[in-house]
């Protein structure tokens, strides 16, 4: 409405303003056209008597045009000579004056443009008058205002044809969003909208709407496979310990052998609740990590945590061999607190233990590259992951293979909780495996020199 009442004023104030400079631009070309009559009548009487008034009525006849009146009055104002052709004399009232003027005059409905210049020529003193009447000035004016009227209504008319057209081409893709939001409320996240990929940004629009409900798809079946994940681990150390208890409860409270082997079993199974309650919270706090949560943090320094870990795992692992090469992490802190760097290496590690086979070595090597950044690579020989899951295995709720992950110990959290530190930090994690040969993780991080 308002878009339509703009464009609307627009265009009347375009007319107008047009109407206004062909207007003037008439009438300069009708006064130019009176003022040449009077300087070729002026230069012809320049060297005229009284006496050859008479004779001067041809010349005057043959300059005269339709709609006008040449007069010449003697100096008392007494018309001496008239010539006229479809003009009325009686419109203009014989008038004498010193200085040449042209003016607009009405005469009832009739409009014309009078012109009065002195006129000297000789022994005769007196006054010329030419008279032209505007009508077809006006006739022209009137013309101008129908095709311009006519023409806006078919502008306004056009406008409002093409503003129906153009609005519904622009709501067509915000229906059909609507719609398949609609849908997606009554029968799921599987809708999706179709849209024409034109390039504007309502197809933009459909596009990301389209590319949100995909992720949004993705995370909702990555959280019910969680709860699902999560429900079984949960359930078989709860069903081994209530299972044990209630064995107890029976007869085996009475037989310290038994007493002794359900409250061990009980304790693992407790740790094993703890432990992956541990990591549901460490997930937690590294999806609602940012780095402007440590503004002042200390830099980590990678060597010397990356040889304690080594160290610590050496003890825990004593049947395993680590090889390092970590001499380009000497000369370098990272851009991340020391405690989230010791936590990302510790899951990488950690892995690497459970899931090496006959071949138990462990290699770390470091190197330094451009743009400030510096990489750790990580390498074991155990049973790998397969080139189809290698994709989801830094996923937050994805799990290569359940049962080898529970007899593993593990939970399944450990790489998404890794992924999200280290990208928190403006690093990068990236995993090439070889089922049955081994896996390599290379974790990429920014750097700044030690000061000496």
């Amino acid at each position: 409405m308002w878009s339509s009442l703009f464009i609307v004023t627009l265009f009347l104030a375009y007319a107008g303003t047009q109407y206004l400079i062909l207007n003037q631009w008439t009438m300069k070309q009708e006064q130019q056209t009176i003022q040449k009559s009077v300087d070729e009548i002026k230069l012809y009487f320049q060297d005229k008597s009284i006496s050859d008034m008479p004779s001067t009525k041809s010349f005057l006849t043959k300059l005269n045009q339709k709609n006008q009146m040449i007069r010449i009055l003697d100096h008392h104002g007494i018309p001496i000579l008239t010539v006229t052709e479809d003009f009325e004399e009686k419109w203009v009232t014989p008038v004498t004056v010193k200085e040449e003027k042209i003016e607009r005059k009405w005469h009832v409905e009739d409009h014309f443009l009078l012109a009065r210049s002195p006129l000297k020529s000789g022994d005769f003193t007196g006054t010329l008058e030419i008279a032209i009447n505007l009508e077809n000035f006006e006739k022209l004016n009137k013309l101008m205002i129908s095709v311009m009227a006519i023409g806006g209504l078919i502008g306004v008319v056009l406008c409002f044809l093409g503003g129906i057209i153009l609005a519904r081409q622009f709501v067509k893709p915000i229906t059909a969003l609507s719609e398949t939001i609609d849908k997606i409320k009554h029968h799921g996240l599987t809708e999706r909208v179709v849209f024409a990929e034109n390039g504007d940004e309502l197809s933009r629009l459909s596009q990301m709407f389209n590319e949100m409900m995909d992720r949004l798809e993705l995370s909702f079946h990555q959280q019910k496979q969680f709860v699902e994940d999560a429900s079984h681990e949960l359930r078989t150390p709860i069903a081994i310990i209530e299972g044990h208890l209630a064995m107890l409860n029976r007869w085996g409270k009475n037989d310290p052998v038994v007493l002794d082997e359900s409250l061990n079993a009980s304790l693992q199974e407790l740790n094993r609740l703890k432990t992956f309650s541990q990591e549901l919270l460490a997930l937690t706090r590294a999806e609602g990590l940012s780095a402007s949560n440590h503004p002042e943090m200390e830099p980590a320094q990678p060597y010397e945590i990356v040889n304690q870990i080594v160290g610590d795992f050496q003890m825990l692992y004593p049947n395993f061999e680590f090889e390092l090469q970590l001499q380009p992490l000497k000369s370098i802190c990272l851009l991340l607190p020391a405690d989230h760097w010791k936590q990302i290496v510790m899951i990488i590690l950690d892995n690497a233990v459970k899931y090496s086979t006959d071949k138990k070595i462990i290699e770390l090597e470091a190197s330094q590259m451009e743009n400030n950044r510096v990489q750790l690579r990580i390498r074991d020989y155990g049973i790998g992951i397969p080139s189809e899951e290698i994709g989801h295995v830094f996923d937050r709720f994805y799990r290569v293979d359940k049962a080898r992950t529970r007899l593993a110990g593990g939970s399944g959290l450990g790489l998404a909780i890794a992924k999200r530190l280290i990208e928190t930090y403006e690093g990068q994690i990236e995993m090439a495996s070889t089922e049955n040969e081994g896996s390599v993780v290379t974790l990429t991080m920014p750097y700044i020199r030690r000061k000496l």
